[in-house]
């Protein structure tokens, strides 16, 4: 039994609050049939009336009292139910459920009540909310989106994370379909993992690339089922993926590059024996000709189409690895002027090509090959902005740099530069995305089209020459890159002089090994036109066997680099243990830097790259028969 208990929102307290005075106590009891305004009981229904419905009409418009609230007519409120235990100091909650009590008159005489001690309740309902809040939160802490849909794909909860996504307020999706809110479809999609769940029972996993949602994501579906095992529901959580799918699709690229590359290097290799055979004999028939013969032409044409090849299979063998570069003094205006026919073929008929270039000699030392392949990324990229056709123009010009001009353009290093400005009248770019033109990877092209790796080839080849390469450009404005490459005096750079070195002959005794019998045939019979005596080895054994048996008649040796069984150096290492002062020249389809790194062949030995031109293997058999000669020492000289 409850004793003697205080109220702290008394009658008075009401009346102050609506009214602005507690004297109104008295007319608030009055007017709910309340004799004492003392006897308030807790959890009476109190109707506040208005203010004109309790005074009457003023006589004067009376101005509200600072901080009263205005009821408005026929309001409710139950008295607070905070109650206090007098006798323990006990606190308590009250529920009081009050029932009127009329005479035959039909006047309000009595309020009857049943009053209910109700803390435990209160107090395990505030235990509920504070469980519910921190569930609340920590479902909101999770940062993958979470979704809570029931049996029929109805959202009934989501986080924080999954209403970011969506762009509304997690309150706003309740009660949507779910597949219509995430995927905007009308019907599940065949990747819902919800719908593999009704389907089957079991909890369900799903890759997913969703636009709505910004990205790639990993979905998992876990079935929700009541006491009795009744699936009403399902939880989804979507895991963000889309980094690491970024970096898998450049990782796949990367792969793809390297094994394009190994193919390159390998198709490259074979390639270049097949045109040593093309331009060997080629160049055997040319020379039994009279300089009147009316198939000479047709014969240059096959051995510059045969130039051209060999061009491409240096540029197949510069793809297949991290090329390390062969700078030698060349002329930028006859890079360009060399390569405008091919650059025709790769913008297309419908885009205009100028070339702009100056008759002074614009020397730098530089990779021919690699400084073509800049040209040719930077055509096929501005082809590229330019889907509906344009203007593409090369431009070549000098610029001094000094101090003043470094610090104005944000670049470079004080020195004489030799520029080349390619501009289209494509579609541009926008600030961000000229910063990041450069990155590898980065592409605006659709997916499957294009690696995203020409520019940053471009970038890498550039600063590999010491140079400096910057890009303007607007959104609809086209787009110009500069290429800036240290000027050089001129070195005898590659031109056109219509004349032809002496070739000269001899009769020394010429080992020659090679795994490639039209090789074999080629020095053969060129090697003996000019008096020599050639035998021939198919590999690095039957090499040493040919060189034991005729170790006192050998002179020079021509290797293959790399052979069947033995490869070319180790076959060299065996035969100076026979004859330490024998002299050779080594000979491959692959360039000097990739031998070397391998570590196949030391810098100081002599060497000759396929495809063989047999005049140039010629001057350079008698350069190296030559110093030995004058050494005075060897066999058979």
């Amino acid at each position: 039994m409850l004793g003697p208990l205080l109220i702290p929102d008394t009658l008075s307290k009401i009346a102050e609050k609506y009214f602005g005075s507690a004297e109104h106590a008295l007319k608030l009891a009055k007017y709910n049939g309340i004799g004492n305004p003392d006897l308030l009981q807790v959890g009476d229904r109190l109707k506040i009336p208005s203010r004109r419905e309790l005074d009457g009409p003023p006589s004067t418009p009376a101005a509200a009292s600072p901080g009263v609230v205005t009821p408005p007519d026929d309001q409710y409120i139950l008295p607070n139910m905070h109650l206090k235990e007098l006798e323990d100091g006990r606190t308590c909650w009250i529920r009081n459920r009050p029932a009127p009590r009329y005479n035959r008159q039909g006047i309000l005489s009595a309020r009857d009540g049943i009053v209910t001690d109700i803390t435990e309740r209160n107090r395990a309902e505030e235990e509920i909310r504070k469980v519910n809040g921190k569930w609340e939160r920590a479902f909101d802490a999770i940062v993958d989106p979470i979704m809570i849909v029931d049996a029929g794909y109805q959202i009934t909860r989501v986080n924080r994370a999954m209403a970011d996504k969506l762009g509304v307020a997690p309150d706003e999706i309740i009660g949507m379909i779910c597949y219509m809110s995430v995927h905007g479809v009308d019907e599940p999609p065949s990747y819902c993992p919800y719908a593999q769940i009704l389907a089957e029972g079991v909890p369900n996993l799903a890759e997913i690339y969703e636009p709505r949602l910004g990205g790639h994501f990993f979905i998992s579906g876990s079935p929700l089922h009541d006491p009795e095992g009744k699936l009403y529901g399902c939880v989804c959580n979507y895991r963000d993926i889309t980094e690491r799918k970024t970096l898998e699709n450049q990782l796949f690229q990367a792969q793809k590059m390297e094994a394009v590359g190994q193919l390159a290097g390998g198709v490259a290799h074979d390639f270049n024996n097949i045109l040593t055979a093309i331009i060997g004999f080629s160049t055997l028939v040319e020379m039994d000709m009279t300089r009147d013969d009316p198939q000479r032409e047709n014969l240059v044409q096959v051995l510059s189409a045969a130039d051209r090849a060999v061009d491409l299979t240096g540029s197949l063998l510069a793809f297949s690895r991290k090329q390390i570069i062969n700078p030698q003094p060349v002329d930028l205006n006859l890079i360009i002027k060399k390569i405008e026919k091919f650059l025709k073929h790769i913008i297309g008929a419908d885009i205009d090509l100028r070339i702009l270039v100056g008759l002074e000699e614009l020397t730098v030392n530089a990779d021919s090959g690699q400084i073509e392949q800049v040209l040719m990324n930077l055509a096929a990229n501005a082809r590229d902005a330019m889907p509906h056709g344009g203007l593409l123009a090369f431009e070549t010009g000098t610029v001094e740099m000094d101090a003043d001009y470094v610090k104005a353009h944000g670049f470079g290093e004080p020195g004489c530069y030799a520029v080349i400005s390619l501009s289209d009248t494509g579609e541009g770019m926008d600030e961000t995305m000229r910063k990041r033109v450069f990155e590898p990877f980065f592409t605006t092209k659709e997916v499957g089209k294009g690696t995203g790796l020409g520019l940053s080839i471009v970038y890498g080849i550039v600063k590999q020459h010491n140079g400096f390469i910057n890009v303007y450009s607007e959104p609809g404005n086209g787009t110009t890159f500069k290429i800036y490459l240290p000027r050089t005096r001129s070195a005898g750079t590659e031109r056109e002089t219509g004349t032809e070195e002496l070739l000269e002959g001899g009769t020394e005794t010429i080992l020659v090994v090679d795994d490639d019998a039209s090789m074999r045939i080629l020095a053969e019979k060129f090697l003996g036109m000019f008096g020599y005596r050639v035998i021939t080895a198919v590999d690095g054994n039957e090499a040493l066997d040919r060189f034991r048996e005729n170790r006192e008649m050998i002179d020079l040796v021509i290797l293959d680099i790399i052979m069947p069984k033995m490869n070319g150096k180790d076959v060299f290492d065996e035969m100076k243990k026979i004859n330490p002062d024998i002299k050779a020249i080594f000979i491959s389809g692959y360039t000097r830097d990739i031998i070397h790194k391998r570590g196949l062949l030391d810098q100081s030995l002599d060497f000759v790259a396929k495809p063989l031109n047999p005049k140039k293997l010629l001057l350079k058999v008698r350069k190296v028969l030559g110093e030995r000669h004058e050494e005075g020492s060897g066999a058979g000289s």
